[in-house]
């Protein structure tokens, strides 16, 4: 027990006399902790370390200008009335003919009014014609038996005619013999036939009434055929020209309501590339110039042949088209490279922005940088590249001279982020 007792003792002083030491060695106090200044120094150290400046380089003769290949001419079909798809032309790929239905919806609701309207079309149509015939017996024809019978009848249609023109001549001629009851040739009026004595006008004008009111009956009944025709129509999608089916969007047994998509249509012969040009450089193209263009491993000369008059509002880009050639090995969304004039290219005196190429990040398929601002808070800047030459990428647009950006972004780095005390 004593044994144990004393080497507890000597291992008590043995660490007392180590503490000492220590204590003496270290100046008698505790060592002080860095301040908060020192902090912030080495967090804004860090930030400058992640942090370079947009730079210049020489600007190249033309810039490269990344864009798409669509069609010239697309076309998408939608439902124009309810119901179900019936018959679908084919497959993506496959080529309609102008004026060959698409798609086509379910008619059999339709095709009963459509012949009752036809039927009631005949029933006026035969209407018609019977007040017609009405019409020209109360006008021409014999309403009574003439009186004398029938040689006097022809009498008296021979007669009379010649009596009207003597009587006609005879007032030109010698006007006093003419002109009243008691001259030899009576009144200037005509004499009438005992058929035209015989008619009875009100029912003339009642058959002329009943006449026109069976041809308003039947433009009527045309019309509704009309609307009946442009209510079938609206159950079929027709392709408008030669083209391709792109996408199909229903399949036979869907039901539809107006307005839905059911085919996209694009004429594959005829191609555009469609890229965005910066303002800088929008206003050294022209209508109608050539401009190399590289498709994969080909490279060929397309003109302009648009320049939309706008920019957008995002990118500060005009879109521009250019038309393909023909034989050009190019499909609707095969990505290509245009190579657009820059004013003042090639020349020592012009510059342009430019990054390290370890700035420059993915978002999807659009490139980014992260402009900094003196408050170390990150904006995503979405860019147009230009040429590269060695480590650094030219900026068209989306960053100027003199601005920050951070060198090595990393993957989740986002706008509103901030550098100074992050470990980035």
């Amino acid at each position: 027990m004593s044994s144990a007792v004393s080497r507890f003792g000597t291992f008590f002083l043995a660490a007392l006399a180590g503490g000492i030491v220590v204590w003496w060695l270290g100046g008698g106090t505790p060592a002080p902790e860095a301040p908060v200044a020192v902090a912030q120094a080495n967090a804004f150290f860090t930030m400058r370390d992640q942090v370079v400046a947009v730079s210049q380089m020489p600007a190249a003769e033309r810039v490269r200008l990344g864009g798409h290949v669509e069609p010239r001419h697309s076309v998408r079909l939608t439902a124009q009335a309810p119901g179900r798809v019936t018959y679908v032309a084919g497959q993506e790929g496959e080529r309609l003919q102008a004026g060959q239905v698409a798609v086509a919806l379910d008619d059999s609701g339709l095709q009963p009014e459509y012949r009752a309207a036809w039927a009631t079309l005949s029933a006026e149509m035969a209407r018609s014609q019977n007040a017609q015939t009405q019409l020209y017996h109360d006008l021409y024809g014999n309403r009574t038996s003439p009186l004398g019978g029938p040689l006097y009848d022809a009498y008296d249609r021979s007669s009379v005619p010649l009596y009207n023109m003597a009587q006609s001549f005879f007032g030109q001629m010698l006007p006093g013999l003419t002109g009243s009851p008691t001259t030899p040739f009576g009144s200037s009026s005509p004499m009438l036939t005992q058929q035209q004595a015989q008619k009875d006008w009100p029912v003339v004008n009642a058959a002329r009434m009943a006449y026109e009111g069976q041809i308003a009956a039947l433009a009527g009944a045309q019309a509704h055929i009309d609307m009946l025709d442009a209510r079938l129509r609206d159950l079929r999608a027709v392709a408008p020209a030669q083209a391709a089916i792109m996408q199909r969007y229903v399949r036979v047994g869907d039901i539809v309501q107006p307005g839905q998509p059911l085919m996209d249509l694009a004429d594959v012969d005829q191609l555009d590339l469609r890229i965005e040009v910066p303002l800088e450089q929008v206003a050294n193209l022209r209508v109608g110039e050539q401009v190399p263009v590289t498709l994969g491993a080909v490279n060929l000369w397309a003109p302009v042949s648009q320049i939309f008059p706008g920019a957008s509002d995002g990118q500060r880009t005009v879109t521009v088209r250019l038309a393909l050639p023909a034989d050009a090995p190019a499909a609707p969304g095969m990505f290509a490279v245009a190579w657009v004039t820059q004013p003042g290219g090639g020349s020592p005196s012009a510059l342009a922005p430019a990054i390290p190429n370890s700035a420059i990040a993915r978002r999807g398929s659009l490139p980014v940088a992260f402009a900094v601002d003196g408050r170390g808070t990150v904006e995503m800047r979405v860019l147009r590249l230009g040429e590269v030459q060695g480590p650094n990428t030219a900026v068209l647009s989306g960053l100027q001279t003199g601005e920050s950006v951070v060198a090595n972004p990393s993957a989740d780095l986002k706008s509103g982020d901030s550098l100074a005390g992050s470990n980035r």
